[in-house]
């Protein structure tokens, strides 16, 4: 063995027992990336997220912060590998039996910034034949696209760029041979995600994205060949990306227009609701749009208890007596609450009168939390005061958000003729617990349908009618955005959303 070499024994998440050499000296995070073993590191290895968990000599440490030496041994922790990914979309269809031939099958694609979505499409029909899902592998290098923008400035660009690029072929690939066909007899395949996860698809620099005044500095183009996007050898058809608005509303909101607009002339509020809640109003021939910061606590993120949409994720609370009755994703043992459990979890409180309008929690809860349930190890699950504070501020942005699209577009609620929720949170959430705490409009409670993915759904639609691209762009050229950081009213309709009710 060289002198500058070292050897360790990794147990990998699934059980797999494998001997690395690496440099000794060399940071374990990188050294386990390099060999292909996926670890979650969302800070980008700052060693400030503590989610690169590992058991070194039986002792917890964090990847980031530890160097290689010889005969260390290192068990990687299992991550959320049973995530609950949606597929659902509002004009979804399935195949019952395998396509009579392959003259008409595209892939539809939804790259988003936690899952990635692909559909083997019949172009003719719009009928799937074929799904695919899983979490999209650039979470390891960061939670959300402010992290992966920084990482992608800072050196990492080609990583982020090879670990979706890689993920998506082989899944493309797989979808071909459930059908026995191969990529070459795809006729294209169509795209859709965040004007990020769009850049680094392309292994574009990001930039632009990160300072202000946060403006896309390479202009979208509707069509790529297959080299271009993939970096692969393989025959492939082309690639068609929907169009994005701005640096923070791309091309999942254009799609979710294709896949949820009505007839001419219906006034439509479309919102995803994610870490980057992404909005659009259109009413005739004008539309809004805007983004704001909501934060990862609709997914569960900076929750004390708070988790993904995983088997045994808390997804519903109810009040029962003197306790709360719950639901959890697969009926499995609670581990945690996710984003719609959150939502119910503050709507109990306030019914229950534990926490005040202004969000703080009585005396008797206030330094320990209320406890919802219990883990099968006998630890509590317990909803906060942090977590409300966290909430607040996430259910405080969309609402001044939608507040401000509806004041710019000069329309009441009664106007609207639907307010559509896409995406996995809105898919799962309690419309009265969303009013409840004052996340949307008491008035638009009956207008409120939940249509899944609606990114997935727009692609779909294209791959059936590439014409539908032209629309898209034309819709794009014609949205008025809302930057809300600079908005003459944010900050006030801000500060007034906190609250839980009138104060």
């Amino acid at each position: 063995m060289k002198n500058d070499a070292a050897h360790i024994k990794v147990i990998t998440a699934s059980g797999e027992p494998l001997e690395l050499e690496a440099a000794a000296g060399w940071n374990l995070l990188e050294t386990l990336r390099a060999n292909d073993i996926s670890i979650a590191a969302n800070c980008g290895g700052r060693g400030t997220c503590g989610k690169c968990v590992v058991n070194i000599d039986d002792k917890e440490r964090l990847a980031c912060q530890v160097n290689v030496a010889d005969g260390m041994r290192v068990k990687v922790k299992s991550g959320e590998e049973s995530f609950v990914i949606i597929e659902d979309y509002a004009s979804g269809k399935n195949l019952a039996e395998a396509p009579d031939n392959f003259d008409n099958l595209s892939v539809a694609v939804d790259i988003g910034t936690t899952t990635v979505v692909l559909q083997l499409i019949d172009s003719v029909s719009g009928k799937a034949a074929s799904t695919r899902s899983f979490l999209n592998p650039q979470r390891q290098y960061g939670e959300d696209v402010i992290s992966r923008i920084q990482f992608a400035n800072e050196g990492g660009l080609e990583l982020l760029r090879d670990a979706v690029r890689k993920s998506l072929l082989d899944a493309i690939k797989s979808l071909c041979a459930d059908v026995k066909a191969s990529p070459a007899q795809l006729k294209h395949i169509c795209v859709a995600g965040n004007t990020t996860m769009m850049y680094l698809l392309l292994g574009y620099a990001c930039n632009s994205l990160g300072i202000y005044p946060f403006e896309p500095e390479f202009p979208h183009k509707d069509k790529y060949t297959f080299l271009e996007v993939f970096g692969a050898d393989a025959d492939g058809p082309p690639v068609y990306l929907l169009p994005w608005v701005s640096a923070y509303v791309g091309g999942d909101i254009t799609a979710g227009y294709l896949d949820c607009r009505g007839s001419d002339g219906e006034t439509v509020f479309l919102i995803d609701m994610g870490t980057n809640g992404e909005m659009m109003l259109w009413t005739g021939d004008n539309v809004f749009c805007c983004s704001t910061a909501a934060g990862p606590a609709f997914e569960g993120g900076g929750i004390a208890c708070g988790t993904g949409s995983i088997p045994g994720a808390i997804s519903k609370i109810e009040l029962a007596g003197d306790t709360y009755a719950y639901e959890t994703i697969g009926g499995a043992e609670p581990v945690g609450i996710c984003g719609s459990g959150v939502l119910d979890a503050a709507a109990c409180l306030l019914e229950a009168e534990i926490i005040d309008e202004t969000g703080r929690m009585d005396d008797d809860h206030f330094d320990d939390g209320v406890t919802i349930a219990a883990r099968k190890d006998k630890k509590p699950i317990l909803f906060t005061q942090k977590d409300i504070r966290e909430l607040q501020l996430a259910k405080s942005a969309i609402r001044a958000g939608v507040e401000i699209l509806m004041s710019e577009a000069g329309l009441g609620i009664s106007q609207l003729d639907a307010v559509y929720l896409a995406g996995g949170f809105g898919q799962k959430l309690r419309i009265e617990s969303a009013v409840k705490i004052g996340i949307l409009p008491e008035e638009m409670a009956q207008k409120v349908r939940s249509i899944g993915n609606s990114s997935l759904g727009g692609c779909a639609r294209v791959c059936r009618d590439l014409a539908l691209l032209g629309e898209a762009g034309g819709l794009a050229r014609r949205t008025k955005e809302m930057p809300l950081s600079t908005h003459p009213k944010f900050q006030d309709l801000f500060m007034d959303n906190m609250a839980f009710g009138d104060i």
